[in-house]
């Protein structure tokens, strides 16, 4: 198989992970790593060499621009203390004890080298923990909590990543430019994903296809990770900024169009970048491996001892954390914080490592000490932290009995829907006093309105409003047969077929 090929291979059966993860209702990034591990067993896959360096910049900023465009930048406002009390200090004290712990083990391994290695393997995967969170539903603090975590992390550990790095290669590094690189790539990475949102947000006013600027925004996370990357900045936060500006400030009611395409769009991009680089993951444990040879073994117990490491630090840390936090918030009805031990548990037990520690592993250059055992620990720790939490967390929701957030969900939807009524009812209500529509237009639109908003799953409104449930039915009979009518003149007219199609496609989403 040639590297094409083998390439080609990979997102097939990243995508194809998806499903089978469904049906076997694990995360798919575990089916995708497993899917790698046996594609590298292929005879000719020893022969493929996937670029060391491109790994961050072509996958990272996708995967944490679809994150930030998830998400609100408000909620992690009002949950920056948990937040920055994970994603700055966990990845210090996660790097010292990794570092120390290594250090013991390996008298011979130099300081620099352990702390390159703990700055690795200290950051979970925002990636995978969004995968798994979305899957089991958690409760919203919980959902907020990790995907701060695995966002900002990232910033830190690759902030003392890049440092000790260069400490290593030049023989000096110097603690108090630790601090002041932080500082430094944290600014300028705001600044310049502030500026690549702005900028988008004035090529996109000025494009009229939805689909020029669903493709238009796929540059988005790639210039505020490269602009910010150019500046020595935090290409990270450059992306997390970027995709916090776009994600509040595309707020036209009206622009029903581009929230179609730009949310199919990223949809499509995120299964398909996920899939491939964890099956990517797979395929480089084996490439590793090999390269170590009969040494592997020895590395295994080390691997295991850094997991056990890594597991041990963010237990005590977060129930101090969470206990603290408890404490200081418990006059408060709903801090972002974990509730109780249970919820504690669970967040301490999602630390899954994946893509941007095996990424950082890879990109190491070849003349760095021990690269290959660096590269082989890295990606042996993803590989057990992404597979040992993201098996047994389904199994632990269930037995601690933990709220999986389905009755905040059901809550937070009817707020909104009562908004939604309250702005229509206000419509109608003008038009009527200005004459514009009569009572019984009136209630003919309110009927119109209901079917538009109740869904079939939703009981709750479908109880308020019994008859609408047959309105929805026969609407879109009427629209598949209208479809179907279409279908059959496309051998003749195939444009005009087509875009009837697609208004009658719009239509259908929309009711």
């Amino acid at each position: 198989m040639s590297g094409a090929g083998l390439l080609i291979g990979l997102i097939v059966l990243g995508l194809v992970s998806v499903p089978i993860g469904e049906k076997l209702r694990i995360p798919s990034p575990i089916v995708a790593a497993v899917f790698g591990v046996l594609v590298a067993l292929l005879p000719n896959a020893k022969y493929f060499q996937f670029p060391h360096e491109a790994i961050l910049p072509l996958v990272l900023p996708t995967l944490l621009y679809t994150a930030a465009l998830r998400s609100s930048w408000r909620r992690f406002v009002n949950g920056w203390r948990p937040i920055v009390a994970l994603a700055v200090a966990l990845v210090f004290v996660s790097t010292a004890a990794v570092a120390v712990v290594a250090t013991r083990i390996h008298p011979a391994l130099p300081l620099g080298v352990a702390v390159v290695l703990g700055a690795i393997c200290a950051p979970p995967d925002p990636a995978a923990i969004s995968v798994t969170a979305k899957r089991l539903r958690l409760p919203r603090r919980i959902v907020t909590l990790l995907e701060g975590e695995g966002l900002f992390n990232d910033v830190t550990a690759l902030t003392l990543y890049q440092v000790a790095l260069a400490g290593v290669l030049t023989g000096s590094l110097v603690w108090w430019e630790v601090a002041g690189s932080f500082v430094y790539s944290a600014v300028l990475g705001v600044l310049a994903g502030l500026l690549t949102g702005y900028v988008f947000d004035w090529l996109s006013n000025r494009l009229v296809a939805a689909q020029v600027r669903a493709g238009l925004s796929l540059l988005v996370p790639y210039v505020a990770y490269l602009l910010a990357d150019g500046l020595d900045a935090s290409g990270v936060l450059a992306v997390l900024v970027a995709g916090f500006w776009v994600s509040h400030s595309r707020r036209d009611p009206d622009d029903v169009q581009e929230r179609l395409y730009g949310r199919s769009f990223w949809e499509v991009v995120e299964v398909l970048v996920t899939g491939f680089t964890f099956a990517l993951v797979g395929l480089e444990f084996v490439t590793v491996t090999n390269m170590i040879g009969s040494t592997a073994f020895s590395f295994v117990f080390f691997s295991l001892l850094i997991c056990l490491v890594l597991l041990v630090v963010r237990f005590v840390w977060m129930y101090a954390v969470s206990g603290i936090f408890r404490f200081r918030h418990r006059h408060e009805n709903d801090p972002e914080i974990p509730r109780n031990w249970r919820e504690t548990f669970i967040v301490a037990w999602a630390g899954m490592r994946a893509v941007v520690t095996v990424a950082s592993a890879l990109a190491l250059p070849l003349i760095f000490p021990k690269r290959n055992q660096v590269v082989f620990v890295a990606v042996l720790v993803a590989l057990v932290t992404l597979l040992l939490p993201g098996l047994t967390l389904p199994w632990l929701v269930k037995i601690l009995r933990l709220n999986t957030g389905e009755e905040h969900r059901l809550a937070a939807k009817a707020r909104v829907v009562e908004a939604a009524n309250r702005g229509v009812n206000g419509c109608l209500d003008r038009l009527l006093s200005d004459g514009e529509i009569t009572a019984e237009q009136r209630q003919m639109l309110t009927v119109w309105w209901r079917g538009t908003l109740i869904e079939d799953e939703d009981e709750e409104l479908s109880a308020r409003y019994p008859e609408m449930r047959k309105f929805r039915e026969i609407h879109a009979a009427m629209l598949s047969e209208a479809r179907a009518a279409a279908l059959e003149l496309r051998p003749i007219e195939p444009e005009a077929v087509d875009e009837l199609l697609r208004d009658l496609d719009l239509r259908s989403a929309a009711s």
